[in-house]
């Protein structure tokens, strides 16, 4: 344990070590939250694409009138998840035409949907799911993974070369955006708040716009009004564990 709070505390003063304050400014967006399938007939489904732009192939279907989730969305597109799906929309099936959102890059549909597969698994902890995060970025073009390592950033080639312990630290490169992905033990304060209350440890990950703990089958995304809310899958659950 005070290995972790020395790292911890190099974390917040170390200039190598800013991986968990990205420079640049955040996305704008408005909170995500849950919405239902709309503007289309019954019995029918809309069709989701792994790709905000225009696909042929459909990546999913949503049956109209089900519930999912809202990460975020433009006027035209909506990144949403459904269980272990997540997936781009038009966003007329969600949103009025003058809804104006931010969509988040490609590269974080992948990355929700590797944690959602993560926490449907047996295991579901935060170890098992940041292995999934490490998985999809290095099967994504242009995304590659790094590891804190002996005072520098060495890139990592195959999933299981990341660490399982506490201490190995993390980051995803992907579309010009670093994501920092940090495994701690609870009680830890991260952005000077405090943790949803689970007794197993968490995944955060970080980066613009999209700041996620994760672990023990459950997500949780840090609101504009700096408190944790239950997220994706685990949004219609009961939310008790939140500060």
């Amino acid at each position: 344990m005070k290995r972790l709070h020395l790292i911890l505390a190099l974390i917040s003063v170390a200039p190598l070590l800013t991986f968990l304050s990205i420079s640049g400014p955040a996305l704008a967006q408005d909170p995500p939250g849950t919405a239902v399938i709309s503007g289309c007939k019954g019995g029918s489904s809309v069709r989701g694409f792994k790709k905000p732009g225009l696909e042929i192939s459909a990546y999913a279907h949503f049956s109209c009138g089900s519930s999912v989730f809202v990460w975020n969305a433009t006027p035209k597109t909506a990144l949403v998840q459904q269980g272990t799906t997540v997936a781009y929309v038009p966003a007329k099936y969600i949103f009025d035409p003058g809804t104006s959102r931010r969509a988040s890059p490609a590269a974080v549909r992948t990355f929700l949907q590797a944690i959602a597969e993560g926490l449907s698994s047996a295991d579901g902890s935060a170890v098992s799911v940041r292995r999934r995060l490490v998985q999809s970025c290095l099967a994504m073009r242009g995304c590659r993974a790094e590891m804190w390592s002996h005072l520098a950033w060495t890139r990592v080639e195959r999933a299981n070369e990341e660490a399982e312990s506490f201490e190995s630290t993390l980051r995803l490169f992907a579309n010009g955006v670093y994501y920092n992905a940090l495994v701690v033990p609870p009680p830890v304060r991260f952005k000077d708040r405090a943790l949803p209350s689970l007794a197993s440890p968490m995944l955060i990950l970080d980066g613009p716009g999209l700041s996620l703990a994760v672990g023990d089958h459950s997500c949780y995304a840090l609101g504009s009004n700096g408190k944790w809310f239950a997220a994706g899958a685990t949004a219609g659950q009961p939310a008790a564990a939140i500060q």
